[in-house]
């Protein structure tokens, strides 16, 4: 906003105030003008200040020195290394059978300690196998020793003169026929194992695994990965066989114990129904199973005390006292049964214990009661074939008390 000059006259000192000058309108503007100027250049100081507190200068970049490429650059520092704790190789005395093991431990040790045994140490590296020999390796590695033999210096040579001397020459035969033999009889996981490593030591292509993989495999699991679709790789063929065969594991267990619980259920019906079975019904059959040992014996009992006026005994009867002879032959009885009504050579207990056919001692007694011999020779002939089966013969069936 600009001011209009004010053309009217001064106005005159106040007399109240003498010492305030009285300035002209443009001695006014002039100040103001001087004190704005004084401010702008203050307020132009801080905003400087302000901007380089807020925004340092950056310090300039030092140019690089130019490298010289002839000259070494030097290396870090190197980094501490600890050797891992490993076990040593077992001692070798010299069976083909443990040397692949043996070698394969020794070069997996010298391999784990790369401070021990340097790069190109051959020496510490042919000494540490020789050390771990025992028997006759032993004395063929003293034998390099004392000879100071060129073998002690390469390694690489060293250890193809030992395989040459100890490597199994069949192991490789061997190997073949444990694969061709080998079929799964147990788990499907065990048998995958075995086939697998077999087929890594003997260096199958794992193209060519599959087909005889699935040859050796129980029938069962055959059976169902036919109903499966193919698989593309080898290790997808063995992760679906083992899942086949523990699933059937599962289910031939289950039915195991389903059958088993089945056949203890009928057990226990069986043991609770001879439990209900009456106690009289097993007291009367040990009564009847003892009662024909009981009658035999008080029938041989009798047999010997009973008189002689019962001829025809409805049990079995031992054989004839000299008296029952005696008295037989004096009253005429028939020395067979003793019945007074015939003889002995007309007994027809006799006739049908003969015709029965109860043995050749009865058709001998017939016999000789049928020839003209005097009694006596009769009764003598009849009890010593009596005397010699120890009972008559037996008297029928249907016999009945007189």
């Amino acid at each position: 906003m600009v001011r209009k000059p004010n053309t009217a006259a001064p106005r005159q000192p106040s007399p109240r105030h003498p010492d305030i000058q009285v300035m002209t309108e443009a001695q006014a503007l002039h100040a103001l003008e001087e004190e704005n100027r004084v401010l702008c250049e203050c307020l132009a100081a801080l905003e400087d200040e302000r901007s380089r507190t807020q925004n340092p200068t950056p310090s300039p970049i030092p140019t690089p020195t130019p490298v010289d490429p002839f000259m070494a650059i030097p290396t870090p520092p190197p980094i501490p290394f600890k050797e891992p704790k490993i076990g040593e190789p077992p001692m070798f005395d010299g069976k083909a059978s443990e040397f692949p093991s043996f070698l394969q431990q020794c070069k997996l040790y010298i391999r784990m300690k790369p401070i021990t045994f340097k790069e190109h140490d051959d020496e510490s590296r042919v000494a540490f196998i020789i050390s771990r020999l025992r028997g006759v390796s032993a004395e063929w590695g003293q034998a390099l020793l004392e000879s100071n033999s060129p073998l002690l210096a390469d390694y690489d040579a060293f250890l193809e003169r030992l395989t040459s001397l100890y490597q199994n020459k069949e192991r490789r035969t061997q190997l073949e026929d444990k694969l061709a033999r080998l079929k799964q009889t147990g788990s499907a996981s065990t048998f995958a194992t075995e086939f697998s490593t077999l087929c890594e030591i003997l260096g199958y292509p794992v193209d060519t695994r599959m087909g005889d993989f699935r040859l050796k495999l129980k029938p069962a699991v055959q059976t169902a990965l036919a109903m499966l679709p193919a698989p593309a790789t080898f290790d997808e063929l063995v992760e679906r066989v083992v899942r086949l065969d523990h699933a059937q594991y599962f289910l031939r267990k289950s039915e195991n114990a389903n059958h088993q619980s089945n056949a203890s259920s009928q057990n226990h019906k069986s043991s609770q129904q001879q439990q209900s079975v009456p106690s009289n019904a097993s007291t009367s059959h040990s009564k009847q199973s003892a009662q024909p040992n009981a009658s035999a014996s008080h029938a041989s009992h009798a047999g010997t005390t009973r008189s002689a006026s019962t001829p025809h005994p409805s049990y079995p009867r031992g054989p004839l006292s000299p008296e029952e002879r005696e008295r037989r032959a004096t009253h005429k009885l028939c020395m067979y049964c003793g019945s007074p009504d015939h003889a002995i050579q007309d007994c027809p207990r006799l006739q049908s214990s003969t015709k029965k056919g109860y043995g050749k001692q009865h058709a001998n007694v017939h016999a000789v009661s049928t020839t003209s011999a005097p009694a006596s020779s009769v009764s003598s002939s009849i009890t010593t074939l009596v005397s010699s089966t120890g009972n008559p013969p037996p008297q029928g069936s249907k016999r009945q008390d007189h």
